[in-house]
């Protein structure tokens, strides 16, 4: 692990023990509620849930299957599919903004042995798709549901959707640049580039230059031939809604856990649709803190016991989030098997 990880892991460690020490005191003085939310709890509904978690990582292996050409498809190994989305996690989980969730990605593809250009188009035209999928999943979520929004939780939070939106819109034009404009792309390349010149050598400089103008023009060739596919598109975009479906979903499977059967799932998935689209927004690995705290604003209307939700909190990150990181970790380790 490099050193910037390991800071990042540390940053995750320290918040998390923040997190978790904020939770454990507001559970102080409610011994007799928390005695209530265990008796009732099922651990089926736990199960279920964590089933949903692996279902969705299966799911992002489908979607970057289908974005990849005929011969990558017929070679690569069903293990290193899978371990994609698990080194999506962990990248994402101990990187601000989840900024490196793609270098993960690319990272394991490039391990078994899958060209660069042809690994990083894959990588950034999954992203493109998930990123598309996830602004109109928000677009219908909070058309159908901005009077609960509004009428049930803090106002605090509803002031960070319309930021959240444009940040998620910001990053889907930067890609389409990079597919359909690639020489405006390199001119901001160059242009930003002298900006950084100052700070290093020459040699240096051009280095960098030489390898992201390759790295551009290749994902912009690699992409008008993924483009031209409209069936690995729509294939990519189906698998992608599934999985987004799928998450989205493990919230209600947590609260059902604690005996509240007339929960709408529907309400549930929207609400995780919003801590999705804002817990982007803050710099810090995994969103940790920002995460729980959303969390607790959106869902206090469907938890009516106060330590009940504290542990829905707890045991939520814990599928969504701390599963992924230690998933990803073994994914790492793991050897991978590379073409046949």
């Amino acid at each position: 692990m490099s050193k910037r990880n390991q800071i990042s892991a540390g940053i995750v460690v320290i918040l998390t023990a923040i997190t978790v020490y904020y939770l454990v005191q507001e559970l102080k003085g409610k011994g007799k509620q928390l005695e209530e939310a265990l008796r009732v709890l099922d651990w089926r509904w736990l199960a279920a849930g964590l089933v949903m978690m692996v279902v969705s990582i299966l799911l992002e292996a489908m979607a970057t299957r289908a974005l990849m050409n005929a011969k990558d498809q017929e070679h690569i190994h069903w293990t290193t599919l899978i371990k994609v989305p698990l080194m999506n996690l962990l990248g994402s989980g101990l990187t601000p903004f989840a900024s490196g969730g793609q270098p993960a990605q690319l990272f394991a593809l490039a391990k078994a042995k899958i060209e660069t250009g042809r690994a990083l188009s894959t990588i950034l035209m999954k992203f493109l798709v998930y990123q598309i999928v996830v602004v109109l999943f928000f677009i219908v979520a909070y058309g159908a549901a901005d009077n609960f929004i509004y009428q049930y939780v803090d106002h605090t939070f509803a002031e960070f959707i319309p930021f959240a939106i444009f940040i998620h819109a910001i990053v889907i034009v930067g890609i389409l640049l990079v597919m359909f404009w690639p020489a405006f792309t390199l001119k901001l390349v160059h242009l930003t580039a002298r900006l950084i010149g100052h700070f290093t050598s020459p040699k240096h400089y051009q280095k960098i230059v030489d390898s992201i103008e390759v790295k551009i023009n290749n994902f912009h060739f690699e992409s008008r031939r993924v483009i031209k596919n409209k069936r690995a598109l729509l294939e990519s975009t189906f698998w992608t809604i599934l999985q987004l479906v799928v998450f989205y979903m493990i919230p209600y499977f947590v609260i059902r856990a604690f005996g509240y059967p007339e929960v709408n799932p529907w309400l549930i998935v929207t609400m995780n649709i919003m801590i999705v689209m804002v817990i982007s927004l803050f710099p810090v690995p995994g969103g940790v803190g920002g995460a729980e705290l959303s969390f607790k604003l959106l869902f206090t209307p469907f938890v009516s016991n106060p330590a009940t939700l504290i542990l829905v909190i707890l045991l939520w990150r814990l599928i969504t989030y701390y599963f992924g990181i230690f998933a990803g970790i073994i994914a790492y380790i793991l050897p991978t098997k590379q073409y046949d």
